[in-house]
């Protein structure tokens, strides 16, 4: 695929006035090349204030995402925010199966498919995080681990666009990057693995994640088996992610 997606995790940072001077900062620059669509996902009380000023919701090449959704459409599930909720700001994407919301939230593959076709249901692109821990990458553990997530959070899926980010646990906030080679062997698994479920080439993107920075992200994007990127800390400041994208 020829267009680069840049995807900004802001995780729990960010109240709506930052938010908005982040995205003022970013849409007065017009440098940004013609194959990239950048995705902020916010927190969801600002991605609902967003979508009703015009000047983010008809900026080409930014989209808005959302950072989880419940695996439930209602009920007694205080704190969830359900897809028909979601679906009312309009989002374009939603992550699902984060290695946070695994970790501390106990978030199972079961939980995760559910959600993904809900998503799909309601017209939002899903991006499905997989990845392994260190415990698991030097237990040669990793290639299985994610094969089975990919099937099991795929179950029963059929879709025209999903959107697969590999993001090894041991890389995410640690400053510790994945090497490209490192990253290209995952990817041809995952691709290899995405075929074999009857996804066609075109039918997904394979983004990487994991401390990507403007020191890393140049040579990151040698590698040809990546379609962009999942960033968290190096995306809350507009001008450190704006050099990012640019590099």
């Amino acid at each position: 695929m020829n267009k680069l997606l840049y995807i900004a995790n802001w995780k729990m940072n960010k109240n709506f006035e930052e938010s908005e001077f982040f995205l003022d900062k970013f849409l007065s620059n017009d440098n940004i090349e013609n194959n990239i669509e950048v995705v902020i996902c916010p927190s969801f009380l600002t991605l609902a204030k967003l979508d009703t000023i015009s000047r983010y919701k008809d900026a080409s090449q930014l989209s808005f995402g959302a950072q989880n959704v419940s695996d439930q459409l209602y009920g007694a599930f205080t704190g969830d925010i359900s897809v028909e909720m979601l679906k009312d700001v309009k989002p374009s994407y939603c992550i699902v199966g984060h290695s946070e919301r695994r970790q501390l939230y106990n978030e199972s593959n079961s939980q995760v498919n559910k959600k993904i076709k809900l998503l799909i249901e309601f017209g939002i692109t899903p991006i499905l995080c997989v990845g392994e821990s260190l415990v698991q990458r030097e237990n040669n553990e990793g290639e299985l681990l994610i094969l089975n997530q990919l099937s099991a959070c795929l179950k029963n899926i059929d879709t025209n666009l999903i959107i697969i980010a590999y993001e090894p646990v041991w890389a995410i906030g640690s400053g510790q990057s994945a090497t490209v080679d490192d990253i290209s062997e995952m990817n041809s698994t995952i691709k290899k693995q995405m075929n074999k479920l009857g996804y066609k080439d075109d039918q997904f993107y394979i983004l990487y994640g994991g401390s990507v920075n403007i020191d890393n992200v140049k040579v990151l994007k040698t590698s040809k088996s990546i379609n962009g990127f999942l960033i968290g800390g190096a995306s809350l400041d507009a001008d450190n992610f704006l050099e990012l994208i640019k590099r």
